[in-house]
């Protein structure tokens, strides 16, 4: 499956280029949301509006080619409506509903598919949509990754203690725990053959060692990983680069660190974005895929901002300043509440 467009606004600014500066220089803003470090984006106005204005920056960057099939990934979807609805006291749309504004406001006239997969939702459109156009079932698909600030998400993360009183430090020896963000990306798809990225194998493994832990193994990452290599037709030493999931956790670090390990020995140069885009949950595939491929596309591996010591215990350590791309093909990997683990290579044609 063929990447024909991508767009993204986050936190690391209201394009795809404005994040890629960001990544490759180091810059990055943090905000705060009830006392929790947050990656917000730079957008004024209440949760409508500046979704309003997400979409409508996205739509002008990667206008939707014609008769595009619709998939949407998100965890949340319109709780930060429901948020505002309670708050104002009208009701609040339906996730349904909500998602079919998206597509209209994006520019596209087909029913949206809906996942809802926890952190893992965006990329199990991707998924969907290279099923899709792998049975001919479409000719196109704009896939969508969306998460917006919202009380409820928030404090939800926070009863259950997971997130980080600090900016986000992936894979530091002081790493203590996630910081959210939000974000909306687009992934514009097709089965085409032609020059551009290619995802072109994906694997996915369930880890059953609880909702918000990790198998201390890594054997479901390893899984995913080795599933993902197999159907790509790609041996271990083929990847030049790791997009690690990287998110500052210190229950799931051991578990991605040991799964790298276990099929790599020597793990390829590895960068996380967490510390720039905010964990974005739902919307986290797509905006870090269209990150990634965008700074390869420059020449550059970026430095993974946050991280300053290593964890031996990890026996490993990401990217601290940025590296020159051999144009290998890149490993992307996701884990995500309540176990799952996906796993995609990416790869640059001519």
């Amino acid at each position: 499956m063929r990447i024909t467009g991508r767009a993204l606004v986050s936190a690391a600014g209201l394009c795809l280029a404005d994040a890629v500066q960001r990544a490759l220089t180091g810059e990055h803003e943090i905000a705060h949301r009830e006392g929790w470090p947050f990656a917000a984006m730079p957008l004024a106005g209440d949760w409508a509006a500046r979704m309003s204005q997400a979409l409508a920056l996205l739509s002008t960057a990667a206008p939707a080619p014609a008769g595009s099939a619709f998939h949407i990934g998100s965890s949340s979807w319109q709780i930060g409506g429901a948020d505002l609805a309670e708050r104002v006291g009208v009701l609040a749309e339906s996730p349904s509903r909500f998602a079919a504004g998206v597509a209209k406001q994006l520019g596209v006239t087909a029913p949206p598919r809906c996942f809802s997969v926890a952190c893992v939702s965006g990329l199990a459109a991707l998924d969907a949509a290279q099923g899709e156009l792998a049975a001919n079932r479409a000719q196109q698909v704009r896939v969508v990754g969306l998460e917006l600030d919202n009380a409820y998400t928030r404090q939800g993360f926070a009863a259950l203690q997971l997130l980080s009183s600090s900016p986000c430090k992936p894979f530091d020896l002081q790493r203590d725990g996630l910081m959210l963000g939000e974000a909306v990306a687009v992934l514009d798809c097709d089965a085409g053959e032609g020059a551009g990225w290619h995802l072109t194998g994906s694997g996915t493994a369930l880890d059953r060692s609880g909702p918000t832990s990790a198998d201390a193994s890594g054997e479901p990452v390893a899984a995913a990983i080795r599933a993902a290599l197999r159907r790509a037709g790609r041996v271990p030493t083929d990847i030049g680069v790791v997009k690690l999931h990287g998110a500052g956790s210190p229950m799931t670090e051991p578990a991605e660190a040991a799964g790298l390990r276990a099929v790599f020995g020597e793990v390829p140069p590895c960068v996380s974005f967490k510390s720039l885009l905010g964990y974005t949950l739902g919307a986290s595939g797509p905006a870090e895929i269209a990150l990634l491929t965008a700074c390869l596309d420059e020449g550059w591996i970026p430095a993974t901002i946050g991280f300053e010591v290593s964890d031996s215990a990890l026996g490993l350590t990401p990217t601290t300043m940025k590296l020159r791309w051999d144009g290998c093909p890149a490993l992307v990997l996701a884990m995500g509440f309540g176990g799952q683990v996906w796993a995609g290579v990416l790869e640059r044609r001519a």
